[in-house]
């Protein structure tokens, strides 16, 4: 899911790909930022990478 926030995908368009519904990706997505103390998508991608960088 981290690679498709990444790339800036849309919900929609991570559902399709993934073949699941948009509300599944709504709630993933929520709970990735949420452990991650994000506050919208773009922090979350940046923390994200930050921390991958510094293992």
């Amino acid at each position: 899911m981290f690679s498709y926030l990444r790339r800036g995908k849309a919900n929609k368009i991570i559902a399709y790909e993934l073949g699941v519904s948009e509300s599944t990706v709504k709630v993933h997505i929520k709970n990735i930022m949420r452990k991650i103390g994000a506050t919208n998508r773009t922090e979350a991608v940046y923390k994200a990478q930050t921390a991958l960088l510094r293992a």
